[in-house]
């Protein structure tokens, strides 16, 4: 019976010496565990910053969290809503009144001043605002103000404590009063001629304002009652005869599917990384533990037991993860507070760039998880040569040669298994484990590179621009506000010196009737999609026959110009004399299934209830989203479509149909100069101003971050393939020098063996890349679907230059390895390399 010493400290020192004398061994053992770790720690990192920052992103855009409004709420309908347990928040606002000013007047600009309570301000207005500076007014006489409101009040250097002398018109009276700035914030709204100055509640209360008669209750909804609010609402809360409940569109609905697309590209990314990086750990201390299992029999020879070898061999391994952990973590950690902000910076153009945040997600949960995983792929790596060189005998462990003796099979009567790719062809397979690696190991580097290298391709400047910037300017009457873009400032803009042509585009929310043919499917549709019950629908059209007015559609009125632009992108040409005549209308298909929006046919009807004006068109559905060229139309009913008519037809039914958009083209020598008039324009209108060359700019800029961040990763992974593979060959070749020196001793020549070997190699080029054109495609173009979720302007582009390009890499790589390694390998001459077998 044996029994085991405690020699806990000899245990140490011989793990430590073999550390020691193994210094190229421990160098790649430690990379390979910073790259992984590295890889792992700073992909997450990134990608839960993007879906946090997106998130935020919207939030600031939407200007508030609440999406229920009530107007003029009585105490008992507070209370009504606060026991029905549905909302995160319930935010009181009262209206003051406005700002007034002649170059507010002058600019169709305008400062809003209004009262929020603590609840509507904490968690209903903070999440949506960023530097904040001071605190929300308590005095009678403090105020606080948005950055756009101090800037059109020509106080843009305004400090906390300053007095701001203000005109404002409340209660039917003008009143000038000097206030004390008490803070001051950053909004995000869309619109950009509108300033808040918020006041106290001591100031609401001396000018006699209530909830009641000046003000509006704001709700935002829990996530798992969104569904039913409307429903339930409309049961408990009774409303007088002017209120109505409004519910607004929430920004952060489209968070889930761009999220949810995020997610699933990280966690491919992911998955390819921890495979990869498993491989590579895996490979580079078996085959130091490998070559070291001499060392461990002759261990046992002297009465180390099986438990004790184990020890040591997972002693080394676990101080190589103690160096490589955490700098790889450090690594991952740098560069995700280096890149995110600069990712973050240029992701996005125009009010969405200054909406969405730079900040970084520490998470520690994502380091841990990274170092844990790091180190149970090395413990994982070295459980299996640590298993043989503990449980075999001494005299096996001093003649270990790395390979798995198989079963006797039947011999084959032929003599075709002589020939030298026969030979290589069962040589691969007859360790199919081995094989395994080596075909997974290429394939995943491989098919990472070209699944990155595809992302960046889809979502390239040109298909940007060619998606979503149509026209060399843009200039949108965003909060559709009369006479922001008058026939005055069309003209001024004709006139100036370069101009090729201006489309403009008018706007009308406009009364539909009721048909099953057009309008009845649409509805259908949507409520299906947000899985709303056919019981809401059946209430929300039994409502339309009482009161007509709720179907309200968005009717957007395009010159002959644009509708001409328009038609010659489309691939089924519709009938714009019709149209221009005023016979044919155009349905957008957002609202319809893609299976059945093209045999939708029919008329509509269009009402003016003011001016008891209508008209009814021929209706052709249109899919802009591959285009770009028409605009989305203002709010309207959930599956109510945006409809499109000539601007000839708008102004017959709706003579204030407001000017929503101008499409400007120009001459390109004097792009840049009317650039400068065309902003100059618009800011002092309040109106937003898109310039193509912008875009374009800062497109680049974004692009450039994800060709330098996305490519270092796909070259780092493909790296990690290609050493997986080096790594293999060396292994398998050294496990079979023994049967190599025999093979030559018989008669095979070193260039037969060579030839072997090489045969070897193009097999496993061969197969991997027969691999990679079935499976690895298909991976590839679900990479792209997803990416279509995140940017609908992702176009599929094959990397055909890549994948050749890679495909010759490979085969010279699985060519010429296999053979270079037995070339270094066999510098001995077969005697001496028989001998060393029997030693």
């Amino acid at each position: 019976m044996r029994f085991e010493n405690n020699n806990k400290e000899v245990i140490k020192k011989i793990t430590n010496r073999s550390l020691k004398s193994n210094k190229t061994r421990n160098t790649f053992a430690i990379l390979a565990i910073i790259l992984t770790t590295f890889m792992i720690s700073s992909v997450f990192s990134i990608g839960i910053s993007f879906a946090k920052n997106y998130r935020t992103m919207n939030l600031r855009i939407q200007g508030t969290t609440a999406t229920i409004a009530l107007p003029n709420p009585t105490n008992s309908q507070i209370n009504n809503l606060k026991s029905t347990d549905m909302f995160n928040s319930i935010g009181k606002e009262i209206r003051v009144g406005k700002v007034s000013l002649d170059s507010l007047k002058k600019n169709r600009t305008k400062i809003i001043i209004k009262y929020i309570d603590k609840e509507n301000y904490e968690k209903q207005i903070i999440p949506c605002i960023s530097d904040i500076k001071g605190s929300y007014p308590k005095k009678e006489n403090e105020v606080m103000m948005s950055k756009k409101t101090l800037e059109l009040l020509g106080q843009s250097s305004a400090k906390i404590g300053d007095k701001i002398k203000v005109r404002y018109k409340i209660n039917s009276k003008v009143v000038d009063k000097e206030f004390t700035l008490s803070g001051y914030y950053t909004d995000y709204a869309i619109i950009e001629d509108t300033g808040y100055i918020l006041v106290s509640e001591k100031f609401v209360k001396v000018n006699n304002l209530s909830l009641e008669k000046n003000g509006t209750v704001y709700m935002d909804v829990k996530s798992k009652e969104r569904n039913n609010a409307q429903d339930i609402l409309s049961k408990e809360i009774k409303l007088n005869k002017n209120q109505k409940i409004s519910y607004a569109y929430d920004r952060t609905d489209d968070l889930s599917d761009t999220v949810l697309s995020t997610t699933l590209i990280v966690v491919i990314i992911a998955l390819f990384i921890i495979l990869n990086g498993y491989l590579l750990i895996y490979n580079v201390l078996y085959i130091a533990v490998n070559k070291d299992i001499n060392f461990y029999g002759l261990l046992k020879t002297i009465g180390t037991s099986p438990k004790q070898i184990k020890k040591i061999v997972k002693g080394q391994a676990l101080r190589l993860s103690l160096i490589g952990i955490p700098i790889g973590l450090i690594l991952g950690l740098v560069v995700s507070f280096k890149i995110v902000p600069i990712t973050m910076s240029t992701l996005f153009a125009g009010y969405q760039a200054s909406a969405m945040p730079s900040d970084v997600s520490f998470n520690p949960i994502i380091f841990i998880l990274s170092a844990l995983f790091s180190l149970f792929t090395v413990m994982m790596s070295c459980k299996k040569p640590a298993k043989i060189a503990g449980n075999i005998s001494p005299t096996e462990a001093l003649r270990y040669s790395g390979s798995t003796p198989k079963k006797s099979k039947k011999n084959r009567k032929t003599t075709k298994g002589g020939k030298l790719y026969k030979m290589a062809w069962y040589n691969i397979f007859r360790e199919k484990k081995r094989a395994f690696v080596v075909f997974l190991s290429l394939f995943m580097g491989i098919i990472t590179f070209l699944s990155v290298n595809t992302f960046l391709s889809s979502v390239s400047v040109d298909n940007y621009i060619d998606r979503h910037v149509k026209n060399d300017f843009e200039i949108e009457n965003m909060d559709m506000k009369e006479n922001k873009i008058n026939d005055n400032l069309v003209n001024k803009i004709k006139n100036i010196n370069g101009i090729e042509n201006i489309n403009i585009v008018k706007e009308s929310s406009l009364q539909v009737d009721m048909n099953n043919e057009v309008i009845l499917p649409a509805l259908k549709t949507i409520y299906q999609r947000f899985g709303v019950s056919d019981k809401e629908l059946n209430t929300y059209l039994e409502n339309v026959k009482k009161d007509p007015s709720l179907l309200s559609a968005s009717v957007v009125g395009i010159d002959d110009n644009l509708i001409e632009r328009f038609n010659d992108e489309l691939k089924e040409k519709i009938d714009v004399e019709s149209f221009k005549k005023g016979e044919l209308a155009l349905v957008d298909s957002w609202y319809y299934d893609t299976d059945i929006y093209k045999n939708i046919s029919g008329k509509v009807t269009i009402r003016n209830i003011k001016d008891n004006i209508s008209s009814t068109f021929n209706i052709k559905m249109i899919n802009d989203s591959t285009i770009g060229l028409l605009p989305s139309g203002q709010a309207a009913p959930v599956g109510v479509p945006t409809i499109f008519i000539s601007s000839n037809s708008l102004e017959k039914i709706d003579k204030n149909s407001i000017t929503s958009l101008l499409y400007i083209n120009v001459d390109k020598k004097y792009e840049e100069k009317i650039k400068l008039e065309l902003k100059k324009m618009s800011n002092t209108r309040g109106l937003w101003f898109e310039s193509k060359s912008e875009s374009t700019e800062s497109f680049n800029k974004s692009q450039m971050v994800m060709n330098i961040l996305g490519g270092g990763i796909a070259i780092i992974l493909i790296l990690i393939g290609i050493l997986n593979f080096i790594n293999i060959m060396i292994t398998g070749i050294n496990s079979r020098l023994k049967e190599l020196a025999v093979l030559e001793s018989i008669g095979m020549t070193k260039k037969q063996i060579k030839k072997m070997l090489t045969f070897e190699g193009l097999y496993y080029g061969l197969i991997t890349i027969g691999f990679i054109l079935t499976i690895g495609v298909g991976i590839i173009y679900g990479v792209v679907e997803l990416t279509k979720n995140i940017a609908d302007y992702a176009v599929f582009v094959f990397p055909t230059v890549p994948l050749i390009f890679l495909i010759i890499v490979i085969l010279l790589i699985c060519i010429i390895t296999p053979s270079f390694v037995f070339k270094i390998s066999t510098k001995q001459s077969v005697t001496e390399r028989i001998r060393e077998i029997d030693k």
